[in-house]
């Protein structure tokens, strides 16, 4: 079976979120300083930039000489007509003509695309996983199987998950948000170092507190330690029984994550910041990361089943990273997991399973302790056109 691809599109979205429920949860961890009129804003602890108060994605169509529509998702939280226009200007071409129904191929043929100009990362490998989630997509309406099916089949039916991020103004209004998830069944909840360690520390007790160990506690340092404070904030979060700590030192330092792997018993949990396999092989191999998070929106499901396999072959599990995004990053998501004999945990956020919806013919599941991928073909997702439209810059 060949279907050919006659037209890729790409759209920009921005889609208002409620800034007041929002923080403090994935996507916009942190409180922000600058002009409240900017669009992106500086996190007030640590320099880099987000949203200030929307859901910034890209939505990418690929079409096929048989009439069928694939839908993938760039991750693109900031400037996302940047990959937009990597998709219409330089992928977009390359690919008419080609069989939709060959992800490997048409990874490897974007990735040779851009290589010798040294371009292996941001916006690039970003547009090319939007694309390879929509080749998949069309895989599995083309043979008629969800995309689980095709990577293998599920490993397991149910995802525990983890809730990313507690909202509210205080440490009293995000435990009392912890209570109301746990009645609900959650069993792990992910915190951000967005302030002082000593705020964080304090919040880690505070749940504790409220739950004993009948919660799984993970603390997310969101890259603002160094290597002269790593160790006893890991040694904090040891004491306190947490169970991973992630993104504790700048992405670029392999040797410093080593360091603080052999001077903690806290797993170092990575993998947002990194896209292929390349970028990963030195951590695994310095024993500098014990849990992978692999984010679909930017390594896709072609490379991040690649880094789901290397990462086993050092006996290290993955755990998807799932910030902010609409239906295809989701879904993306839910499928690695259940077809993952390496999965740990799922990253989950409600409310931004809330907004995807918003823009789905069939909803997807919602919840935040345990998920299933779609059973139906692809992805299992339909973008509503009509309601994403006023969204679209």
């Amino acid at each position: 079976m060949t279907q050919r691809i006659t037209r890729v599109t790409a759209r920009a979205v921005r889609i208002p979120r409620d800034v007041s429920e929002s923080m403090g949860t994935a996507g916009t961890p942190a409180a922000l300083t600058g002009d409240a009129a900017q669009r992106y804003r500086w996190a007030t602890h640590y320099r880099t930039l987000y949203a200030a108060d929307h859901l910034e994605t890209v939505l990418i169509s690929v079409h096929t000489d048989a009439g069928l529509i694939g839908w993938g998702e760039a991750q693109a939280p900031v400037a996302p007509e940047v990959t937009c226009e990597i998709v219409r200007t330089l992928f977009a071409p390359l690919l008419v003509g080609e069989d939709a129904l060959a992800p490997e191929a048409i990874w490897d043929r974007l990735y040779a695309a851009m290589r010798v100009r040294g371009h292996t990362g941001s916006f690039l490998v970003d547009a090319m996983a939007g694309i390879d989630l929509a080749i998949w997509d069309l895989c599995g309406k083309a043979f008629a199987q969800p995309v689980y099916r095709l990577l293998g089949g599920p490993c397991r039916t149910e995802l525990p998950c983890y809730v990313s991020g507690l909202a509210g103004a205080n440490v009293a209004q995000r435990v009392e948000e912890a209570q109301r998830l746990v009645a609900e069944g959650v069993t792990a909840f992910k915190l951000f170092m967005a302030e002082d360690p000593a705020a964080c520390l304090a919040e880690l007790d505070a749940l504790r507190a409220a739950f004993g160990d009948r919660v799984e506690l993970y603390v997310d340092a969101l890259w603002r330690l160094d290597r002269s404070n790593a160790a006893r904030f890991a040694a904090e979060l040891e004491a306190r029984n947490a169970g991973w700590l992630e993104a504790p030192l700048m992405p670029e330092d392999v040797a410093g994550h080593a360091e603080l792997a052999r001077r903690t018993r806290i797993p170092l949990a990575i993998g947002e910041s990194y896209r292929t396999r390349y970028e990963m092989l030195p951590f695994l191999e310095q024993q500098a990361a014990a849990v992978l998070q692999p984010d679909l929106g930017r390594s896709g499901l072609t490379e991040s089943r690649k880094l789901a396999a290397l990462a086993q072959s050092f006996h290290v599990p993955i755990a998807p990273h799932v910030s902010i995004g609409l239906g295809p990053q989701l879904a993306a998501a839910l499928h690695l997991a259940a077809a993952t004999p390496n999965f740990l945990r799922l990253e989950c956020n409600p409310r931004v399973q809330i907004i995807a919806n918003r823009f789905l013919r069939t909803p997807l599941p919602t919840g935040a302790a345990y998920l299933s991928p779609p059973d139906a073909p692809g992805l299992g997702v339909e973008i509503d056109e009509a309601a994403i439209a006023p969204f679209v810059l």
